[in-house]
């Protein structure tokens, strides 16, 4: 993630979502993908490490988060914050 070591508010955005793939990733969460694999599948090119990764930052800026599902089966689920939902505007313009 890219450190840019300013106070405004584009460069705050850029070291949450500037790095490659993060805003594809969102943007396939926005549309109502929630697993790990599936978001996998939905961006070829995207190693498993490096998806991983994405989603540990976006965890940490506090724009994903992480679910456990235990209803028939273990799953992971991740979700867009209200932070993370509010980067729709963003996406669709």
């Amino acid at each position: 993630m890219s450190k840019y070591g300013q106070y405004c508010p584009i460069a705050q955005a850029l070291e949450i979502v500037g790095d490659r793939w993060t805003l594809l990733i969102i943007r396939d969460m926005l549309t109502g993908t929630t697993q790990f694999n599936d978001l996998e599948r939905g961006l070829p090119g995207l190693s498993r490490g490096l998806l991983a990764a994405r989603l540990r930052q976006l965890q940490a800026a506090g724009v994903v988060e992480k679910q456990f599902n235990n209803s028939g089966r273990k799953t992971t689920e991740y979700h867009l914050t209200e932070a993370g939902q509010e980067l729709q505007t963003v996406i669709t313009a």
